[in-house]
């Protein structure tokens, strides 16, 4: 679906044009309106437009002047123009500006349609074309280094399953397959607090490095770990017995660490190991790497170790899925409730599986209640709010401040879920009641300012909100459009005024927003099928002026229905 902004300093030009033609059949999503060349700026820079149609003759800056400055916005915006019979030579000079159409006025329905729609099917195979696989293999090519290298992250992290790894191995051009042995290497530049751009000059340095040294024997896989490590996968290239393999691995690290630190200065600790079934148990060795270099080279530098069995081990393991990201903080923050509860699921399934066969250790429950707990208060502090009130459980602070939650599995789990549950409730009032106030704003302003400017862009800046965002939340709280609750209340008003006063219909005109009284006895027959003095005439005898009706009564039949199923 396509976005077109209407462009013409005659108001009620854009107006018809925007609520009589069938948009949605044209594969058109959003209709912007704008009255001179200087609103149309102001939205093009807010926001992507796909088509713009405009007049050419405007005061201020003309057609062919807004044609030239748009395309300093973006290439890819279409055009068609309006034009009168007096104007074709600008009309051939807009078409020199790569304007796909031009229609004369005064515009037929069925030319409009027809531009319109002859020009979203002219882009959408464009687009189709660019989202093609021929595109998307030179997209690949381009970036194939930083696919690679998320890739492998996301492995590391766990975030990443095994059944799509074959797949994306094979589209990104890496010759690792399911089962295959390799060894993980786990880098760390010893001076930790070189600037960003000269830590990065320094990283592609000492891969430039690895890949002459090991390269030849080894294919290489590398990326950046959360630890700000280098993280390099080796797959030999060719089968060799295990003990010279490990030999090889260990003697051609040895010799990058000596020509990163004659040639670059730079001392390296590495610590590498043997995965023997990957990826199956990759993170268990590059979890081991990490350790190692924790607890076994820590300060020291320019040390080469090959990665240990946890000592741990035999006592606890760690809860592996419960700190592998994305964390719980980061979800609840972000709003993610049905991932909260994956992620949750995931942690007691994975707790369960552990203490299968051994007692449950209390630092268990303990880790996971402290994790669950940090995350509720760094939610609530980012949103405002004490954990209490997040958690709607003023009074009664024995809901997250219980040590028998920390004594039994079962508790722990109906609590760790009921606090997502409570958490995410709180997020949905949230967005009603802000959506709510949104809405009134709206409601108030237009009825305050109908005979004014109520366009969406003039009501997106009264609330200070995008235009797109405005009218997708208010059609998805009331179930009505914008621009038709905006027309429904000017139908409203007008009938009121017909009923009610003795304003001329010229007057009643510009009460109701509109510039040009053709155009408003046009829209009011479309809606009620009769003129409005037709309608003032008929409905005389039921009280004339001073008679206020039931607004139900003088609504379109079909606004009524509308509005009354909302209702119920």
């Amino acid at each position: 679906m396509f976005r077109i902004l209407i462009v013409d300093d005659e108001r009620s030009v854009v107006d018809a044009i925007a609520q009589t033609t069938p948009w949605s059949e044209l594969d058109i999503e959003e209709v912007f309106c704008a009255y001179s060349a200087k609103e149309a700026l102001n939205i093009v820079g807010q926001q992507f437009i796909d088509i713009v149609l405009t007049d050419i003759r405007m005061p201020g800056m003309d057609g062919i002047e807004l044609i030239e400055t748009i395309r300093t916005y973006s290439n890819r915006i279409q055009f068609i123009l309006l034009t009168g019979h007096a104007e074709f030579e600008y009309a051939q000079q807009a078409l020199r500006l790569r304007a796909a159409d031009y229609l004369l006025k005064p515009v037929r329905d069925e030319w409009l349609a027809n531009a319109v729609r002859k020009l979203t099917s002219s882009m959408r195979k464009e687009w189709n074309e660019i989202t093609s696989q021929r595109t998307t293999v030179q997209y690949l090519q381009k970036h194939l280094p930083t696919l690679r290298s998320d890739l492998l992250r996301n492995m590391l992290e766990g975030s990443q399953t095994a059944s799509e790894l074959n797949e994306k191995c094979a589209l990104l051009e890496l010759p690792y397959e399911e089962g295959d042995v390799v060894y993980p290497a786990v880098i760390r530049l010893e001076r930790r607090t070189p600037g960003h751009s000269k830590r990065s000059l320094l990283e592609y340095s000492i891969m430039n490095i690895a890949e002459e040294v090991l390269g030849p024997m080894y294919h290489l896989w590398s990326c950046k770990d959360i630890h700000n490590y280098l993280v390099l996968i080796l797959k030999p290239r060719e089968k060799v017995p295990d003990g010279r393999q490990e030999e090889s691995v260990s003697r051609l690290l040895s010799q990058l660490q000596h020509l990163v630190l004659h040639y670059l200065k730079e001392n390296l600790s590495v610590v590498y190991g043997k995965c023997v079934s990957f990826p199956f148990d990759l993170m268990t060795v590059y979890e081991s790497a990490v350790q190692t270099l924790r607890r076994r080279i820590g300060d020291d530098t320019g040390l080469l170790l090959t990665a240990g069995q946890s000592e741990t081990a035999s006592v606890l393991s760690a809860a592996s899925v419960l700190q592998a990201p994305p964390s719980i903080s980061h979800l609840f923050v972000a709003g993610f409730w049905e991932e909260a509860k994956a992620k949750l699921q995931s942690v007691f399934t994975e707790l369960e599986a552990t203490t299968r066969d051994s007692p449950i250790h209390a630092d268990y429950l303990s880790e996971i209640y402290h994790t669950v707990l940090s995350a509720c208060f760094h939610y609530a502090h980012t949103n405002g709010q004490t954990v209490a009130q997040a958690l709607n459980c003023e009074g009664d602070q024995r809901f997250y401040h219980s040590p028998e939650l920390m004594q039994s599995v079962s508790l722990l789990k109906e609590w760790s879920f009921e606090v997502c549950r409570r958490l995410s409730l709180s997020n949905q009032v949230e967005i009603q009641d802000v959506r709510k106030t949104l809405i009134e704003q709206i409601q108030e302003y237009i009825h305050s300012n109908l005979a004014e400017d109520v366009s969406l862009q003039t009501l997106a800046t009264h609330v200070d909100m995008h235009p797109v965002y405005l009218s997708k939340v208010y059609k998805l709280e009331t179930g009505e459009g914008l621009k038709d609750y905006l027309s429904r209340v000017r139908m409203e008003r007008a009938v009121h005024l017909l009923l009610n006063t003795d304003l001329k219909v010229y007057e009643i005109t510009s009460q109701v927003g509109y510039l040009n009284t053709a155009y408003f006895i046009k829209v009011f027959k479309k809606a009620f099928g009769v003129t409005p003095q037709e309608y003032r005439d008929q409905n005389s005898d039921n009280g004339g002026v001073g008679h206020v009706r039931n607004s139900t009564e003088y609504r379109p039949a079909a606004w009524a229905r509308q509005t009354d199923s909302r209702g119920q």
